[in-house]
């Protein structure tokens, strides 16, 4: 019952959190990469399930997991007779994921060293402490929805904390194996062989799945469980590990170099060449101490983290058994001190990775921020993982009926007390924990300032307003794109410029647009993007009937001017590609020569916004 309760309040936080307005559930987020996941999911949809396989607009892989799901729950709603909008399967799987299975992960997560506490109330309290620990920071799962949104990758983190666990328990399995079988080979009486398959099984199964659901997750759970398997594991098994690593870096070199052109590769101080930092080194420490929390719960939450390292540090000082035996073991948990400094050495190196992907520039932090893309948003999403670990480690400790973390008593001679003193102690202890972290659970949920910007975030991106009039998706573009559509029907294809806004002609109205992304890249199978856009700035009528006609295939080809591009999508490093389309005296040559034909004049929506045909027949 309280692991059910403690992820029941852990939901309403998300829910508390999530925009209160019904246009969320109708129309499109609109933010940069809003547009892709709704174009995948549509695609899926439109193409059946092998579309998994080739999402990007140039038939590129992209993660399919999170739209797969958002396909599967708009299927099975038409099984039903009702038409679910792809807004609202979103919102269901993001609130689901993120309300109900990133705090059970979080919680299964914690109960790795909260059952080794020999204590039923203890163990139940942090049940229903930890999944509200785990929705308090802003880092994480909302982040991946106010930014970006990153569906796919906020859905691998929220599936992480599961592959953690599994990967902790098979360390476990895999060292008992060992330590039996060498206690077998000197004689000692045989034992009863360890439960190792079901742990194998749900590793592979578990990291499978997060895998699929964003591959980069890999270096996540890299960095977060290194430290533990160097200290845990015999040093073939570590070998084999860095091995690994390296024959994927490897691939990952091989991948980039065919995947994406580029120059400066063997050059990592000019990578990231457009990257500018979000903040200084003391504001990213801040940041990170405080888990991204602000206000005075931020500052309460930085306190207990130190009181936290103090306790870890008498635990690595001070070597002696912690926890209770463990699933009738021999002795007791063998592994307390190197799960402290494990636990510590990870926070340190997220620390390092989000410092360097906030703060820092130069080939260093380039390369240790490379494989999550630079950003500040993935290592910050991250910073729980660092932070309620380091906790329930800590806690689970000061809790345990051993004195290991308890000071001698001074009357006593510095002798310790005896047994009933000492679990008196130690049940007073627990409370003392339980009563902080509780405490601390519930101050971060009032004052949590940029927790709620991100909410009042995601709220305006779902409104439809002129007050803007230039950004991505206005009431007068809603209505734009409506008539356009009136006109072109689904199946015609529309070429425009995607950081006009037009992009969410796809999701709103079915629309065949050229550009369905901001971004759809030239690599691979994307050539005629790059193809169409030297075309039109030739200003060659042939030469752009001859590239764009076919594009059809037999269908007719528009083009659609509507104004200029979203300031809030200028962060696009090669927004200049599409310059080409905002040329007036090159569109109006187009149209003297008879290459495109005015269908359609929207000038009363925006200054020079038309619909014109490609005249495929000139």
């Amino acid at each position: 019952m309280p692991p059910v309760i403690g992820v029941g309040i852990a939901f309403g936080v998300v829910m508390g959190w999530f925009p209160h307005t019904s246009m969320i559930w109708h129309y499109p987020l609109q933010q940069i990469d809003a547009p892709a996941h709704y174009y995948f999911i549509r695609r899926i949809l439109q193409e059946g399930l092998g579309a998994a396989t080739h999402l990007w607009p140039n038939d590129a892989y992209y993660p399919p997991l999170f739209h797969l799901l958002a396909a599967g729950l708009v299927k099975v709603a038409s099984v039903f007779g009702t038409d679910m909008p792809i807004y609202a399967a979103v919102n269901i799987v993001w609130l689901v994921t993120s309300g109900i299975v990133w705090p059970a992960g979080v919680l299964m997560l914690s109960t790795y060293w909260t059952r080794l506490v020999d204590s039923r109330l203890f163990s139940g309290a942090m049940a229903i402490i930890v999944p509200v620990l785990s929705v308090s920071s802003a880092s994480h799962p909302f982040l991946m929805l106010a930014r970006g949104p990153l569906f796919a990758y906020g859905l691998a983190t929220s599936l992480l904390p599961y592959w953690l666990y599994a990967t902790l328990r098979l360390c476990d399995a895999l060292i008992d194996r060992w330590r039996r079988h060498t206690d077998d080979n000197t004689g000692q009486p045989a034992a009863a062989q360890p439960r190792i398959w079901p742990w194998i099984v749900g590793f592979i199964a578990i990291g499978g799945l997060c895998v699929f659901a964003h591959p980069r997750i890999v270096f996540s759970w890299l960095l977060l469980m290194a430290p533990f398997i160097v200290l845990r594991m015999p040093w073939k098994v570590i070998a084999a590990l860095a091995g690994a690593v390296v024959c994927g870096a490897v691939a990952l070199f091989v991948y980039m170099r065919a995947s994406y052109q580029s120059n400066r590769y063997s050059n990592p101080a000019s990578w990231f060449h457009t990257f500018v930092p979000s903040c200084s080194v003391p504001e990213a420490l801040r940041t990170f101490i405080t888990d991204n929390i602000s206000g005075p719960a931020g500052w309460l939450m930085a306190v207990v983290t130190v009181l936290a390292l103090v306790v870890i540090g008498f635990v690595i000082a001070r070597p002696r058994t912690v926890f209770r035996h463990d699933d009738g073991e021999d002795g007791g948990y063998r592994n307390t001190r190197k799960d402290a400094i494990s636990l510590v050495v990870a926070w340190l190196l997220l620390m390092l990775l989000f410092v360097c992907s906030t703060s820092l520039t130069g080939w260093f932090p380039n390369i240790v921020a490379a494989a999550w893309y630079r950003a500040d948003t993935r290592p910050l999403s991250m910073i729980p993982f660092g932070m309620i670990p380091l906790l329930v480690f800590a806690a689970c400790a000061a809790a345990s009926t051993d004195a290991s973390v308890s000071v001698p008593a001074p009357w006593n001679g510095g002798v310790r007390t005896e047994q009933g003193i000492r679990l008196t102690c130690a049940v007073l202890r627990r409370i003392v924990v339980v009563v902080v972290l509780a405490a601390l659970a519930v101050v971060c949920q009032f004052g949590n300032t940029e927790r709620a910007a991100l909410s009042q975030s995601v709220y305006r991106n779902v409104q439809l307003t002129d007050d803007r009039p230039t950004e991505q998706l206005t009431s007068s573009k809603y209505h734009a794109l409506s008539e356009v559509v009136k006109v072109t029907g689904t199946r015609a294809v529309i070429i425009s410029d995607p950081l006009n806004g037009s992009m969410y002609a796809v999701s709103l109205y079915g629309a065949n647009m050229f550009y369905p992304i901001y971004n759809p890249m030239k690599e691979k199978n994307g050539a005629k993007f790059e193809q169409t856009e030297l075309a039109f700035a030739s200003g060659e009528g042939d030469r752009l009937l001859g590239t764009v006609c076919p594009l059809g295939n037999g269908e007719a080809v528009y083009f659609l001017a509507m104004g200029p591009q979203a300031p809030s999508l200028q962060m696009f490093t090669f927004r200049q590609q599409y310059d080409m389309f905002h040329d007036e005296k090159l569109i109006d040559g187009y149209v003297r020569s008879g290459t495109l034909v005015k269908v359609r004049d929207l000038g009363r929506y925006g200054r020079g916004w038309a619909l014109y045909r490609v005249d495929c027949a000139h």
